[in-house]
């Protein structure tokens, strides 16, 4: 594998650790803690005040790694495409988070929220569909055989790409609710996918970018996960999550193989599709709940489960998920 993989990822693990080490302690000065939700689980009261923004100590060195990748090597300006990507939404979560702690503690509005990523979604889709340097694709499983997406079919794409994007930057986010389970989950998943492109595509020029995209959310969420193991030192916020949602769906476009979500990013899904649920249950019943509470780790967590119990599962799911992936690629 390309040594300039490794080394960003290196450079990358070792720079959060050090941002996360002194910006602990910034953010604490500043006394920017997070509210815990009332009508979260009781047990989660204590955690009131724990810092939040700390998606800023990953999203800081891959901005760097995005700015110096490209002049080493032209090809990996797709990665700085998906760090860019990353960066926009971080910055709409970094808006969330601050209206949160520092004016009300519901955030930016759905609206307001909705606008600012969809817009963001759309400049993404116009650029991989008319701008970037290769031709949109979808890889078929199985047959083994690339569809290029060409013509009028653009448009049609587009809008997937908005609506695929913008639900599984979501789904990540609805996951971020325990100590670790997003930062590792995201280890987990991440890896998985660089090790599906790396099967389908042997490690070629054209994907070497989107395995060290992985590499890097990988390398950022294990550096991170140091201070957000239970009990949490610090909290990503919706600044770290939307970010690394959004650019681990986004590799998987690139490279032609968003279905892969449904099975790589299965645990997001269910999490998203427990929340739905939820809401849609509770109004056609007029107030009965499917779960003891959505999304699904609260519902285990009302179950007795111990928060760390229902953070070691899902991880565990994630890994099984992982697998079937790289299985069915192969």
């Amino acid at each position: 594998m390309n040594n300039l993989i490794w080394l960003n990822a290196i450079f990358i693990v070792l720079l959060t650790l050090f941002l996360g080490k002194f910006g602990l302690r910034y953010l604490h000065k500043l006394q920017l803690g997070q509210t815990v939700r009332s009508d979260g689980p009781t047990t989660h009261y204590v955690k009131s005040g724990t810092p939040t923004f700390g998606g800023l100590f990953f999203l800081i060195p891959l901005t760097i790694s995005a700015v110096i990748l490209p002049f080493i090597d032209r090809s990996w300006i797709s990665y700085s495409a998906i760090v860019l990507l990353m960066l926009l939404f971080g910055l709409v979560g970094f808006l969330d988070d601050y209206v949160k702690v520092r004016v009300t503690k519901d955030g930016l509005s759905v609206i307001q929220k909705t606008i600012g990523l969809i817009i963001i979604c759309i400049l993404f889709a116009i650029w991989l569909l008319w701008f970037s340097d290769f031709e949109p694709f979808i890889y078929i499983p199985f047959v083994r055989q690339e569809i290029l997406i060409v013509g009028s079919w653009k448009y049609l794409y587009l809008i997937f790409i908005v609506l695929y994007l913008f639900f599984m930057s979501n789904a990540v986010n609805i996951t971020d609710g325990l100590d670790g389970l997003v930062s590792s989950l995201m280890i987990v998943s991440a890896l998985s996918l660089a090790l599906s492109i790396y099967v389908v595509y042997k490690n070629t020029l054209k994907t070497n970018p989107m395995i060290g995209a992985c590499f890097a959310i990988a390398a950022g969420a294990a550096g991170f996960l140091v201070y957000n193991y239970h009990p949490a030192k610090v909290f990503m916020g919706d600044t770290g999550s939307q970010a690394l949602g959004v650019g681990f769906a986004a590799i998987a476009l690139v490279v032609g193989m968003p279905w892969l979500m449904l099975i790589t990013g299965l645990v997001y899904i269910v999490e998203a599709l427990s929340t739905m649920l939820q809401v849609i249950y509770f109004k056609a019943t007029g107030g009965k709940r499917l779960f003891k509470m959505a999304p699904l780790h609260h519902h285990f967590e009302l179950k007795g489960w111990h928060e760390k119990k229902v953070v070691i599962n899902f991880v565990l799911a994630g890994i099984v998920c992982g697998i079937i992936g790289v299985l069915v690629v192969i």
